[in-house]
């Protein structure tokens, strides 16, 4: 009991009452009164409580030490053995009071003293030194009783006049511990305070394990109050427990009514930290609930009242109890809890919170004691997020309280944030928590155990004045408040990169000790000095790694840190290390320790190396310095160094696992081996030795790591074991909670004594030294305001913060913990925002923002809701700060208002979405409907004017606040535009997602949602709000934001959207534009750019381009009055209407182009020629133009600038490339019929070309023309460009353009468009322009065209080349009527009284075009002249035969686009004379040539190409470009259409010029067909070679000579195969074209040219012989006939079951490719020879014509006996295998079968048919060579042949033989 802790009742003992040695009178009375206390009566013990309480607070009285304590002792034990309630109320009651008597006593003297003092110096400073001396003089007890009773009372602050001092007090204190008292009262509130603090650390049973050995104290029962922590709990004796609580919670009741006079007096502080301390350390981790809360309560006060006192001590609590506590998974639940009320506590007084931060994790000497609460706290917060992983009865009870203490710890946080709030003086720092639910365990204990450390709000004001230190001046003071904030922040980031630094040094270190140590000496860590170097090492053992620690300690004697000479070892010379070694164990304190365990302490730094020189020098510094510290254990230092390394030995003997026991040393050995290492060579006391030796063996020499380590281990393998042992809990194994309460015990004694030698290493100080008043650091310290130091304290706070909150908000389903999770978002962004950190507050806002689950398609929950609600406060109350972080928080607000829709029951905005897929249909209307639910649960918790109120207090945000909100409230209404507003807000994963009908979960709205205007209504409210109060500056800025937004949004494809972004738009601009424009001003332009931008961005709806379109078209209408700078804007519209993705906006665009030059051509034509002021102007006496003005020229290249726009508009209709959307083909046939429009005007003269300016490499700027013309040509062509350029992107436009199964009619329309322009105006063009229009236009457009034609059509090959698989390859078109045809003036006058035709008269291109489009559109046969007919509203649509590939541009546009080649030769060039041969020709021929052969590379790549022939890798790679089959036919068929056009002129040409075209058509022919020969003979060479290349491989892989992964050729013979077909089929139709035209030829046709084109079909017939006669070639193409049909022996029999003995699978042989050509080349020979030869000689002969007769005889001859020579073979040896049908018509068996005489049955039937128009002479003068011939033809199979033979029989053979005609 108490008595045990106070002086002994005998009035001898000395210091009994402080004053005389002896009782007084007033004691003995005390001592009589206390006896009461044993009595069993209550009504005695009140009644003595009552008397010891009168006479402690009696003025009169004064009752001190001794029987102060006596009067204490008995009321004490009156509560203790106090049956009633009421009774132990009294006593604690009177406890209180006498407590409040004694310390208000203390505390009103010290007030008293410090005002005496003050008047002292006043008095002295007036010279009135006797007036203060008497007042000193006059005090008694009375005044000081009355002082008394006014503190006790709490009357307020006691005057002079009223108290004055008593007689100083001294305290016999035999250990001079306590020393001089300033007073009495000051003896009697140190003794008292100690006395509880002793009674307060006594041990209760269950404690036992629990920090240091109690002090004496009261052994005083009573009835328990006590709690255990654990459910199974040793038995506590009440009366223990109660005298505990009681002295506890007497000790809260001294620092509760305690002042200046206790707080900063050192005699209590030294109380505090040797007595309170220690007693805290050991209640405040006992197992009794109550002990423990009442010593965190009584901690918390201490670390407000003694802060600056307790550094040490309060890190000790906090970083190794309290956090421990936290982070350890065996300490009990309610210990945790209380530790964290106790953190809620300590961190809810901002003051206590900065002084933590300030004094600790600014502090580089301190641990981050702020940090690390955080941190742990976090941790703990988010536990309850993690599965429990059990499956025993206690999950349920685990799980709640898991989950209790992630609502405390997240109390903690939110308490955190609060107190930055408060620093900050913003909203939410006074906020409470709501603890009114008691249902739960935790909510009744926080009741029952209630944490408070006094009024923190209202003492935050008086510290947010910064305090300074009181010698400062104000000018001074005012410097130190500015600075202070700066000074901090610098300390701390000074802290946490010297932290960094250490960090990197200590991996360097554990690296390269010389290269860490390095590293640490650049950094400041530690200076290159040998005792720092010592001394640095020692303080950072426990971060280094100690086996480098080792190293360094150990290095040689003459080792230096610094490779320099004469350099001091103590700075880094030679012996550097040595003395580091010295410095380092001089600091070792091995005083009254024994020999083994200061070989622990001295080995616990470091690890000894392994050198046996380095240990020794280790252990001999050892021996010397404990030696030196216990001389009476050795005699001297050799001794102690044999000895140290004995033990070492001995520690490595008995512990080292590779010693087998049996061989391991004893005791005995050991004694032996240290015998005679004394003096003179005596022995060590054996008990000393026996003694190391046992205390070695129990417990080795080893590090911390290496145990941690080795436990560890122990732990991981024994834990299945122990498990499996132990599966069940019951008498044969202990249960978990055991478990877990013994592995807390063992934790909490290692924490106890941690803390303990922590409370032992703390810096001594002697009492004298202390000062009560703080230095100036310190002072500095406590001046800063919290508000300072809020940023960087929750820069610290936020990272851990932000992930636990996410955490637990994600997957917790608690009300509490959701709030609270809340809290601390909004505390958190709110702190942000005003700190400037944007980092973190887009991070909280983003997160939170994800959370309201509004990005996603889920159910939504209460939480969800809550988190919405919690977003819109922020919005209104923090909006100033938001900046980049108002995104999230409008694009939430922007879901609202989708939900709000679904809740109200009105329609959704994504009903204007454009159609999609039916699966996204479905499921968005899965969505929907979830949506829906969403909407009405939101709409009955969150009230639209929240959501209002967002967008209307915008006026009250600064400039820079409302152009942060415009610039985000835009980018989430283009958001909205785009359908994806839930980009920044659907981070956070659905747990179960949304099933929509087809079964597939939805976790976001990524591509669902459309486009709404939630957000574009918004932007319009805050313009309108925003517009009158602004400055003008201010709002031209968010103008220009605004309108460009308007204009975005106005592409959008949603009309609901696109029509409210226009018609506001449209109204901004209306109001503007009702100005009119100033000269050289552009505002129209500005305020009619966003129609433009609008018209400019592809991703528009049809509906806006629409009204934008209708919006220009109104302008226009309306204001052309006002407009001037407008009109380029409007031309760029219209011609951005063109290329929009919408058809209705095409043909709206389309149209508005139709109706102006329909309606207002003649506008338009004076707005480009300008007639008044462009014109050229004429001298009246001269009639000669006089030059433009500058002005006038600037004018007619302006218009004829608009003019260009204008026709580049309505070309932007004809679709030129693929599009998702493609363009109505009306359209671009309409647009065509435009450009045969401008084409008139230009021809006309209505619009005038440029006059200066022109230039030929930028598309996009005025005047681009052709190069290579003069000047006048050029600009002539400036106006004509853009038409033709256009017409060739629509010839060559990849775009499909098919429609009713008529292909390509963009492509066929272009090439009509341009066609009928060239045709009736070409004589507009001069040489060089049509060189130009040929070079840049015609030629390249087809050429493209082919090229980039990827259909089937490529590939299609046929089987012979007089049977074309290509049959619906389309036709050129015939030459146009003239112009004043009668059936196109007809259908002229009906366009006209059509509706959907213009009114105005048609010109003659645009006539033609329309002509030829009307009878494309109802598949006329061509016939311009009958169009009219199409044009009636009653005809029928002809049939339109469809066409297999109507996309492939070469099937159906290639032949018209090649035509218009032989239309210009006719219609143009013919006229042009011999310029047209000479300039144009060469072109076209080029052209035709390309292809009918092929394209070829430079002539140099040839010839280095062709240097390798003789190693066979000469190939087809000098060819660019090979034209297919297709593009070869209708090349052959052109060539044959030039002919005809050269030849139809003749009744308008003179034969010079006729002949002049003739010739060179000829040679040009020739020389393609010797060209094409011989790419036909390399291609055979090529095969043949490379075939028998693959067969050499093929048997060198066999032989394994060769590896058969060896990359292959290029191109093998299968892949020149087409080729080689290519090439022969072109031989056969350029021949068979010429036996076509030849009839007409012949006649104008010379010598030279008969021999070159008989030279090159004799060439072609050689060749083709002998490709025929080619085995190889031959199995190459049979090769190739396997390789399409399969490769297995089915597939080819299959291929083959058709074929008959006739010979059809020939078809594809070589023979028949080859034969066929052959015989086309004969036939032409044929037919040309026998034209010559049987040509009729009149009167006109031209005397210069040449002996055609003589040259053809001969070789026609030899020719025709060749063919019926070989032909009689052929059809005795295989006519027997022909089918008869072939048969039936001779000249079209070519193409069946592949023999001789079927093959040249045609050509057999042209020579019986020439030999049948021989001349009788001519036919007499070969009669002995023919008429054997003539003979066997008789006997074959033809009976096409055998007719004609009959009729040369009868006409020439008959009259021969006297047999007339007559008479057959």
């Amino acid at each position: 009991g108490l008595g045990k802790v106070v002086p002994s009742s005998n009035p001898a003992a000395p210091g009994h009452d402080g004053r005389d040695g002896g009782l007084s009178f007033l004691g003995y009375v005390v001592e009589s009164i206390t006896r009461a206390s044993d009595s069993s009566s209550e009504v005695v013990q009140g009644g003595m409580a009552k008397a010891l309480l009168s006479i402690m607070t009696c003025p009169k009285c004064g009752v001190h030490e001794a029987a102060m304590l006596q009067a204490v002792r008995s009321t004490f034990h009156v509560y203790l053995v106090s049956k009633t309630t009421a009774g132990k109320e009294l006593a604690k009651r009177t406890l209180v009071d006498m407590l409040k008597c004694v310390f208000n006593r203390m505390e009103a003297y010290d007030i008293i003293s410090r005002d005496q003092e003050a008047t002292k110096k006043d008095i002295g400073k007036q010279g009135a030194n006797g007036a203060s001396n008497a007042r000193e003089n006059g005090n008694d007890d009375k005044t000081v009783g009355t002082a008394s009773t006014t503190v006790t009372n709490g009357s307020g602050r006691s005057t002079l006049k009223d108290v004055t001092a008593p007689q100083t007090g001294i305290l016999d204190d035999p250990s001079n511990a306590i020393g001089l008292f300033a007073s009495q009262y000051h003896t009697d509130s140190y003794l008292l305070f100690r006395a509880l603090c002793k009674l307060s650390s006594k041990t209760l049973p269950g404690d036992e394990n629990v920090g240091v050995s109690s002090t004496g104290g009261l052994g005083i029962g009573g009835s328990g109050h006590g709690v255990n922590f654990f459910s199974a709990s040793t038995t506590v004796d009440p009366l223990a427990l109660n005298s505990k609580i009681l002295s506890l919670e007497l000790i809260l009741a001294v620092f509760e009514h305690c002042g200046d006079a206790f707080q900063n007096g050192e005699k209590f502080v030294y109380a505090v930290q040797s007595y309170l301390c220690v007693s805290l350390l050991k209640n405040c981790m006992s197992n009794q609930t109550s002990v423990a809360h009442l010593s965190l309560k009584i901690f918390l006060l201490l670390v407000r009242k003694f802060k600056t006192h307790l550094k040490s001590e309060i890190e000790v609590f906090v970083a190794n109890i309290f956090l421990r506590v936290l982070e350890s998974p065996n300490s009990p639940f309610e210990q945790k809890v209380l530790v964290l009320e106790a953190l809620r506590a300590l961190c809810a007084d901002p003051l206590m919170l900065t002084q933590l931060f300030l004094n600790y994790d600014c502090d580089f000497d301190a641990v981050n004691l702020y940090k690390d609460i955080v941190h742990h706290v976090t941790r703990i917060s988010a536990r309850a997020c993690a599965p429990i992983n059990t499956s025993s009865s206690a999950t349920k009870r685990d799980t709640d309280q898991e989950l209790d203490l992630s609502r405390t710890g997240l109390e903690v946080l939110v308490v955190i944030l609060r107190s930055f709030l408060k620093s900050l003086d913003l909203p939410g720092g006074d906020d409470k928590f709501d603890e009114n639910d008691g249902s739960s365990s935790l909510s009744m204990l926080r009741q029952n155990l209630k944490l408070d450390i006094g009024e923190t709000t209202a003492s935050i004001d008086k510290y947010r004045i910064k305090r300074v230190p009181s010698g400062m001046n104000a000018l001074e003071k005012e410097d130190s408040s500015e600075n202070v904030a700066e000074k901090i922040v610098v300390a701390f980031d000074k802290k946490r990169t010297a932290q960094q630094n250490f960090e990197i040094g200590v991996v360097k270190f554990t690296l390269s000790p010389k290269s860490g140590l390095s590293f640490f000496i650049e950094n400041g860590f530690v200076e290159l000095d040998a005792q720092d170097m010592a001394r640095f090492l020692y303080e950072n053992s426990e971060k280094l790694d100690k086996t480098q620690i080792g190293e360094v300690l150990g290095r040689e004697p003459d080792a230096s840190f610094i490779k320099e000479d004469n350099v001091d070892p103590e700075r880094g010379g030679k012996g550097f290390f040595l003395r580091v070694l010295h410095h380092y164990v001089d600091k070792m304190e091995f005083t009254g320790l024994s020999f083994d365990e200061s070989i622990r302490l001295f080995l616990s730094g470091f690890r000894l190396p392994g050198e046996a020189q380095k240990i020794d020098r280790i252990m001999e510094k050892f021996a010397e310095r404990f030696t030196r510290q216990n001389t009476d254990v050795f005699p001297s230092a050799d001794t102690a160094f044999i000895l140290a390394f004995s033990v070492i030995m001995l520690n490595t003997d008995l512990h080292n696992p590779s010693i087998k026991p049996e061989r391991r040393m004893t005791l005995e050995s050991f004694i032996r081996n240290n015998k005679g290492i004394s003096v003179d060579g005596g022995d060590l006391p054996e008990d000393f030795l026996t003694g190391i030796f046992n205390r070695i063996k129990e417990k080795p020499f080893s590090l911390k790591e290496d145990d941690e380590a080795r436990e560890k281990v122990s732990k991981e393998s024994s834990r299945d074991m122990f498990e499996s042992l132990f599966v069940f809990e019951g008498p044969f194994g202990s249960s978990a909670e055991d478990r877990k309460r013994e592995k807390f015990r063992k934790e909490r004694e290692e924490m106890m004594a941690a803390s303990e030698q922590m409370f032992k290493k703390r810096p001594s100080k002697n009492m004298s030294s202390r000062k009560l008043n703080l230095d100036s650091s310190t002072q500095l310290t406590d001046s800063v305001s919290p508000a300072d130091v809020v940023k960087p304290m929750f820069d610290v706070t936020w990272g851990p913060l932000i992930g636990t909150l996410s955490q637990v908000l994600e997957s917790s389903t608690n009300e509490t913990s959701i709030a609270l999770c809340l809290s601390g978002f909004v505390y958190s962004i709110r702190l942000a925002s005003h700190s400037g950190m944007s980092l973190a507050r887009n991070t909280f806002v983003n997160s939170l923002a994800k959370f309201t689950t509004l990005g996603s398609i889920k159910e939504m929950k209460s939480k969800n809701i809550e988190c919405i609600r919690t977003l819109l406060s922020i919005a209104i109350i923090d909006g100033e700060y938001l900046g980049d972080s108002w995104s999230p928080i409008l694009q939430c607000i922007s879901q609202l208002g989708r939900l709000h829709l679904f809740a109200s029951g009105l329609d959704s905005e994504d009903q204007f979405l454009q159609v999609g897929s039916p699966q996204l249909t479905k499921i968005s209307e899965a969505a929907r409907e979830m949506e829906e639910n969403n909407g009405k649960a939101v709409l009955a918790a969150v009230n639209e004017v929240l959501i209002d109120k967002v967008f209307s207090s915008s006026v009250t945000l600064s400039a820079r606040g409302i152009v942060n909100f415009i610039d985000q409230l835009v980018a989430v209404s283009e958001a909205e535009i785009s359908g994806d507003t839930k980009r920044g807000i659907s981070g956070v994963s659905a747990s179960g997602g949304t099933k929509g009908m087809q079964g597939k979960i939805t976790t976001s709205g990524h591509g669902i949602e459309g486009p709404r205007i939630f957000s574009l209504q918004r932007l319009v409210e805050v313009a309108d709000y925003n517009m009158d109060i602004r400055p003008r500056l201010t709002w031209s800025q968010i103008w220009e934001n605004m309108g460009n937004h308007f204009a975005k949004v106005g592409c959008n494809e949603n009309a609901m959207v696109s029509m409210f972004a226009i018609d506001a738009l449209r109204q901004l601009s209306f109001k503007f534009l009702e100005k009119p424009e100033l000269t050289d001003f552009n505002f129209q332009r500005l305020f009619l750019k966003p129609f433009l931008l609008i018209m400019e961005n592809p991703g528009s709806r049809e509906d806006i381009r629409e009204l934008v379109l209708r919006c220009v078209d109104n302008i226009i209408r309306s204001l052309a009055h006002n407009l001037r700078s407008g009109w380029k804007i409007f031309f760029s519209i219209l011609t951005l209407s063109a290329s929009d993705p919408s058809a209705k906006i095409k043909t709206l665009g389309l149209a508005i182009l139709q109706r102006l030059l329909d309606e207002h051509l003649d506008e338009l034509c004076r707005l480009s020629g300008n007639v008044e002021d462009v014109d050229l102007p004429k001298d009246l006496d001269t009639d000669q133009e006089q030059p433009l003005s500058s002005l006038q020229k600037r004018q007619r290249n302006a218009n004829a600038d608009d003019f260009v726009g204008l026709c580049k508009a309505s070309l932007s209709f004809v679709q030129t490339e693929k599009a998702e959307n493609p363009l109505p083909i009306g359209l671009s046939m309409r647009a065509l019929c435009h450009t045969a429009c401008y084409a008139d005007i230009i021809a006309e003269k209505r619009v005038l070309p440029p006059v200066s300016g022109f230039q030929s490499t930028d598309p996009s700027l005025s005047g681009y023309t052709y190069t290579g013309l003069s000047d006048d040509e050029a600009l002539e062509m400036a106006i004509w460009r853009p038409l033709l350029d256009g017409l060739a992107a629509g010839i060559c436009s990849s775009a499909p353009s098919s429609s009713g199964g008529v292909g390509c009619l963009v492509q066929r329309g272009s090439v009509m468009a341009l066609r009928a322009i060239l045709l009736r105006h070409g004589r507009l063009f001069s040489v060089p322009q049509w060189a130009a229009i040929l070079s840049y236009v015609i030629l390249p457009a087809i050429q493209i065209g082919a090229e980039n034609d990827c259909s089937p059509v490529n590939k299609i090959s046929s089987e012979s080349p007089s049977v074309s698989s290509l049959d619906f390859i389309g036709e050129p078109l015939s030459l146009p009527p003239l112009c004043d045809d009668e059936g196109l003036k007809k259908f002229s006058a009906m366009a006209q009284s059509d509706e959907s035709s213009p009114s105005r008269p048609l010109g003659t291109a645009e006539l033609l075009v329309e002509a030829s489009f009307a009878d494309l559109r109802h598949g006329g046969d061509g016939n311009l002249s009958k169009a009219y007919r199409l044009k009636k509203k009653d005809v029928e649509k002809r049939m339109v035969h469809l066409q297999p590939f109507p996309d492939s541009w070469i099937a159906t546009t290639a032949p018209i686009a090649l035509g218009i080649l032989s239309d210009l030769v006719h219609v143009n060039f013919l006229l042009l004379g011999d310029r047209a041969i000479d300039v144009l020709w060469p072109i076209i021929s080029k052209q035709l040539s390309r292809w009918t052969v092929g394209s070829l590379l430079h002539q140099s790549q040839v010839d280095v190409s062709g240097s390798d022939h003789e190693n066979g890798k000469k190939s087809l790679t000098n060819v660019e470009w090979q034209p297919c089959e297709a593009i070869v036919r209708i090349a052959c068929k052109e060539w044959c259409r030039v002919y005809q056009s050269v030849l139809s002129g003749t009744a308008i040409l003179d034969k010079t010029l006729l002949r002049s075209w003739l010739k060179t058509l000829n040679k040009d022919l020739s020389d393609i067909i010797n060209q094409n020969i011989h790419v036909e003979e390399k291609l055979r060479n090529d095969i043949v070679e490379s075939k028998l290349a693959s067969i050499e491989r093929q048997n060198a892989v066999r032989r394994g000579n060769m590896e058969n992964d060896e990359p292959l050729p290029r191109m093998t013979h299968l892949d020149l195969l087409p080729k080689l077909k290519s090439r022969c089929i072109a031989a056969h139709c350029l021949q068979q074209y010429i036996s076509s035209f030849v009839n007409e030829l012949a006649p104008y046709i010379d010598e030279d040219a008969t021999s070159h084109l008989v030279d090159a079909l004799c060439t072609s017939k050689l060749a083709s012989r002998d490709a025929r006669q080619d085995e190889d070639l031959a199995h190459a193409f049979q090769e190739a006939f396997f390789e399409q049909w399969g490769d297995g022996v089915e597939e080819v029999e299959a291929a083959l079951r058709g074929v008959s003995a006739s010979g059809t699978g020939h078809r594809g042989s070589s023979q028949m490719f080859f034969l066929t050509q052959e015989a086309s080349a004969t036939k032409a020979t044929v037919i040309l020879l026998s034209l010559l030869y049987c040509q009729n000689h009149g009167e006109d002969i031209d005397p210069d014509s040449w002996d055609a007769e003589s040259y053809a005889e001969p070789v026609l001859m030899r020719s025709i006996m060749d063919v019926l020579t070989e032909f009689l073979a052929s059809e005795v040896k295989d006519g027997v295998f022909v089918d008869p049908n072939v048969w039936r018509s001779a000249s079209e068996s070519g193409g069946q079968v592949a023999f001789y005489c079927t093959s040249f049955a045609g050509v057999v039937v042209h020579i019986l048919e020439a030999i049948h128009g021989l001349e009788r002479e001519k036919f007499e003068r070969h009669k002995e060579s023919l008429f054997p011939m003539l003979c066997s033809l008789v006997c074959v199979q033809s009976d096409e042949i055998r007719q004609w033979v009959s009729s040369i029989f009868t006409k020439q053979i008959g009259p021969l033989i006297g047999v007339m005609e007559e008479s057959q």
